[in-house]
């Protein structure tokens, strides 16, 4: 009978076996054994990839955790409508101080501890939570303290579940965009070369320049996603690219005064010939993200093909949320095979179950007439995960795509008893040795 040693031994070579028969381009390894994330698992970007502080490389596949309002309804608002309105709705009746309450009570019921160590248990390694300026500050332009209450608490969670987190601004001042999780139409000005714009920049790199100071020492978050689909849908977006580089450096020399640790990704605006200039970001621990609706497995290719030469400069790229309706599988395929970090999204949500890897109709709150406790109380317990049907098509599509990187030796000794070791490409070298 091999002893315990032997076996290890045994497991090693078998992980060094699989290892050579990757190709060294994906140069990853992907962790699944459950166990809370440390400081030498912290993460930064190297040679085109991700690599902990103890010199593993890895690769970040995970799923969205929006927190975008369902289940509401009011007289004059229809739905779906923009978040920034239904909080505006709510600010109207409770304040800004009640109105930030309801959505922490909304992402509480939501969003559990159980959700979150079910996606470990999927086989992800991260998530990627949205942050809106209006639900972290009391005040205009993001001055006094923030409210990190309820992120200290799923940051915290995720650590111990073993899940790497990126902070994604999804909602900032001046609203970067004018999509319905952002802002409202024809109001972004984030972006403007007038005061306003110059006051919401001003106001963003506070933002930013406080969740820096705040987790700068955290191991589980692995990047701070700075705009959410940047100019998406915002009229003459073009000549406000040159806006936007200048802002990302802004943010990237306000964050490095606080924290010279932590990951920073730059998103495109659509494709990736919008990014800024790889040559002067090179070595400076940031990563490139772009966000795919993919309909076809044309736009799969293109976008896959658009971004293999970039990738010369040692920059890692992250599909930051991907949603691809009958596609899902080829294109998790396509970049897990280019070595394309990615996020699926979303995790729950309702009407097309397609979008969402949970979906459900819950009683909606009415923000017109239902009190501040019933309110609460419809956005509690009716949103647990229990209560939302489970979307079986993606969830087999990701469960195999997460795992993508693996293998699976057996050592048999008898007809009737084996030994059987199970090798990631990740953190956690050797899982489920059997003994008989």
């Amino acid at each position: 009978m091999l002893t315990d040693n032997e076996k290890i031994m045994i497991a090693g070579c078998a992980a060094g076996a699989a290892a050579a028969t990757v190709p060294a381009v994906y140069g990853f390894v992907k962790a699944n054994a459950v166990r809370p994330i440390t400081d030498a698992d912290f993460l930064r970007a190297e040679n085109g990839g991700f690599v902990t502080d103890c010199g593993e490389s890895f690769s970040l596949r995970g799923i969205n955790l929006n927190d975008d309002f369902f289940f509401y309804k009011k007289d004059d608002l229809p739905a779906p409508s923009r978040t920034a309105d239904v909080f505006a709705a709510l600010e109207s009746r409770f304040g800004s101080y009640g109105a930030r309450q309801l959505a922490k009570k909304f992402s509480e019921g939501f969003i559990s501890p159980s959700d979150l160590k079910a996606i470990r248990k999927l086989g992800a390694d991260c998530v990627r939570i949205p942050l809106r300026y209006r639900y972290l500050f009391g005040k205009e332009n993001c001055k006094g303290d923030p409210d990190f209450e309820r992120l200290d608490f799923l940051v915290e969670k995720c650590r111990k579940a073993g899940l790497y987190v990126i902070l994604d601004l999804h909602s900032a001042p001046g609203f970067q965009n004018t999509d319905s999780a952002c802002g409202k139409d024809e109001e972004s000005v984030l972006f403007n070369s007038g005061k306003d714009g110059f006051e919401a920049r001003n106001a963003a790199i506070r933002l930013w320049t406080q969740i820096a100071a705040h987790f700068k020492d955290e191991p589980a978050v692995a990047a701070y996603d700075l705009l959410n689909r940047p100019l998406n849908r915002v009229a003459g977006w073009e000549e406000k690219l040159g806006t936007l580089h200048k802002f990302y450096r802004r943010l990237y020399k306000a964050i490095r005064s606080v924290d010279e640790r932590h990951m920073i990704i730059l998103e495109a605006v659509s494709s990736p010939d919008t990014l800024p200039d790889a040559e002067k970001w090179k070595g400076e621990n940031v990563a490139f993200g772009v966000y795919s609706h993919f309909h076809t497995t044309f736009e799969t290719d293109s976008l896959v093909n658009s971004i293999r030469p970039l990738k010369q400069h040692g920059i890692p790229f992250i599909a930051c949320k991907v949603r691809s309706e009958d596609n899902l599988e080829y294109s998790l395929q396509a970049m897990n095979d280019c070595g394309i970090s990615w996020l699926t999204g979303d995790f729950k949500g309702t009407g097309v179950i397609s979008d969402y890897l949970y979906s459900a109709n819950i009683e909606a709150a009415d923000l017109t007439a239902d009190s501040y406790d019933i309110i609460t109380e419809k956005w509690s317990k009716p949103l647990a995960t229990k209560n939302f049907t489970e979307n079986k098509d993606m969830k087999a599509i990701l469960k195999a795509a997460f795992r993508y990187g693996e293998c699976f030796t057996e050592f048999r000794k008898a007809p009737k008893s084996k030994l059987k070791v199970r090798v990631k490409f990740g953190a956690h070298i050797v899982k489920g040795i059997n003994k008989t």
